[in-house]
């Protein structure tokens, strides 16, 4: 082992100011053994010109709803015989008779390999798929993060990510990843959700001052990283230019949050007080969503849905293995309630996005689109998900259509949705085209 493996072991952590990153794994520091990069370059993502917005100039908004579970086998998806615009509403679905020509149902859409059920939610929106639960997901980048690097430039936050806390519906992992594959940032409770949406309590001076610390320390970081970088192989120089890529990064984040610093929050319409539980608590979170949106705090939300929150009482996990049996209306089973309820909950956020309106008085859910499913189909098993569209994406979309389609990824979904918004990208995961059916190209 030469001096600089002894100096450096196999990992260097560059300090400063209380800040600390640690840099990949170097080959020039740890003897003879070969290693993998470890690390992928993040690829260049530009918006096409103009098509981040509509045609009025008004910012197009992603939002994506994962369910934790599939839905019942009977009265939710609309039957195949009656594809295009001309179908009926199942029953469990009926709450979204109001807002019907706004949201199409995509169905038979196939989900990636999962090693269990509960793999349904982390793949969801990367759509790697994985031979065992312990795969680890590498540089699995979710399509709404891919966005965020996009629409997500010019507002307060790049992205929001919301999940219930503790594990995810059942599932142990929320479906936003960066480029990393690493889970991104997330809140996991709603007073968190409140405090950076509302900034209650925030000095905007102490603000700036803990940023232009946090500035001086990235700083002193790279200065170190170079001293290292003349110390190293030329294949581990380039391992550390990729992680200055990182660090650069992070320089951006900080740049960002010093120049909204001083701009205004929206108001919050009610106070932390005011929070219940169960339904009233999920209903909140959707108002707070729409205000993001409305006040352009975020262009691109993910949050998954809590189905035990629409419950009074049982076991969600359990009862999402007996999703079968006909919907009878004078005696749903408990995981029908389940479904109408969160039907129900959705079709409210819909309505209350198509109800507020944008300076050109078009409205939130005309700019807009947000996708609800899941890649689990009846209950607890893997399958051709339940999957709603909604929204009109800032127009040139068909909407208000039962979409049948065959052998087709869900991938296809979020690469439509992302080029919708100016990603150039010709493919995302295993994607093998975009949903014509609606106008997507």
């Amino acid at each position: 082992m030469n001096n600089n493996s002894k100096l450096y072991s196999r990992r260097f952590t560059l300090k400063s100011a209380g800040a600390c990153i640690t840099l990949p794994f170097l080959e020039s520091l740890a003897g003879a053994q070969s290693f993998g990069s470890g690390l992928l370059p993040v690829s260049t993502r530009a918006a096409a010109a103009g098509l981040s917005v509509s045609a009025n100039g008004i910012p197009k908004r992603l939002v994506f709803l994962p369910m934790g579970y599939g839905v019942s086998k009977s009265g939710w998806f609309p039957s195949v015989n009656q594809p295009g615009s001309n179908y009926d509403l199942p029953p469990l679905v009926q709450p979204f008779a109001d807002v019907k020509k706004d949201i199409s149902f995509i169905q038979n859409l196939m989900p990636v390999r999962m090693p269990t059920p509960h793999s349904a939610t982390s793949r969801f929106l990367n759509c790697i798929p994985a031979s065992s639960k312990d795969e680890i997901l590498n540089s699995a980048v979710s399509c709404d993060q891919m966005a965020a690097e996009v629409i997500g430039r010019d507002t307060r936050f790049d992205y929001l990510t919301l999940g219930a806390p503790g594990r995810a519906d059942g599932h142990g992992a929320l479906p936003s990843y960066g480029r990393d594959g690493k889970p991104a940032g997330a809140h996991r409770s709603i007073k968190s959700l409140y405090a950076s949406l509302f900034g209650r309590g925030v000095d905007p001076e102490k603000i700036k001052e803990q940023l232009q610390r946090n500035e001086s320390s990235l700083d002193a970081l790279v200065y170190d990283a170079k001293k290292l970088k003349r110390q190293v192989s030329n294949e581990d120089s380039d391992r550390i230019d990729e992680y200055f890529t990182s660090i650069r990064n992070v320089e951006k984040r900080i740049s960002k949050a010093q120049e909204w610093a001083k701009t205004p929050y929206p108001k919050a319409p009610f106070t932390l007080a005011q929070i219940g539980h169960g339904p009233k608590l999920m209903e909140l979170v959707f108002d707070m969503m729409v205000i993001a949106m409305q006040s352009d705090s975020a262009r691109v939300l993910t949050y998954v849905i809590p189905t035990q929150l629409v419950l009074k009482s049982g076991n969600t996990h359990r009862m999402s293995h007996k999703a079968s049996g006909d919907f009878d209306p004078a005696r749903p089973t408990v995981h029908q309630d389940r479904d109408l309820a969160l039907s129900l909950q959705v079709s409210k956020f819909l309505q209350k996005l198509k109800d507020t309106k944008e300076r050109d008085g078009s409205s939130l859910l005309d700019n807009s689109l947000i996708a609800y499913g899941t890649g689990l189909r009846a209950g607890h098993g893997v399958g051709r998900g339940p999957m709603i569209l909604a929204g009109h994406g800032g127009g040139g979309l068909k909407q208000g259509q039962n979409v049948i389609t065959k052998d087709v990824p869900m991938a296809n979904l979020w690469l439509s949705m992302l080029r919708h918004v100016g990603i150039k990208d010709e493919s995302f995961a295993n994607s093998t085209g975009v949903i014509s059916e609606m106008g997507f190209t």
